[in-house]
């Protein structure tokens, strides 16, 4: 399995998630925000602190997502 390396906020609410492989994943949240589980990434403040451990995406331990769900979120 993959694990990210890095994360690079963009505008529109897209994240490229870098991985150990040399690839990377643009995951594009903008059409999730009106959902109750990604609703918070609407503030632009907290979209941009994401951070990771290799195995998922945090925000502020508000939201995270797994290495598994970001390939499900990515093909959507």
């Amino acid at each position: 399995m993959s694990k990210i390396t890095g994360l690079v906020p963009q505008e529109n609410y897209r994240l490229e998630v870098l991985l150990d492989n040399g690839s990377s994943v643009t995951l594009n949240l903008e059409s999730r925000l009106e959902t109750i589980r990604f609703g918070m990434l609407a503030d632009k403040e907290l979209f941009r602190r994401a951070v990771t451990d290799g195995s998922f995406i945090r925000w502020d331990n508000k939201v995270e997502i797994s290495v598994n769900e970001l390939f499900q979120l990515a093909q959507k």
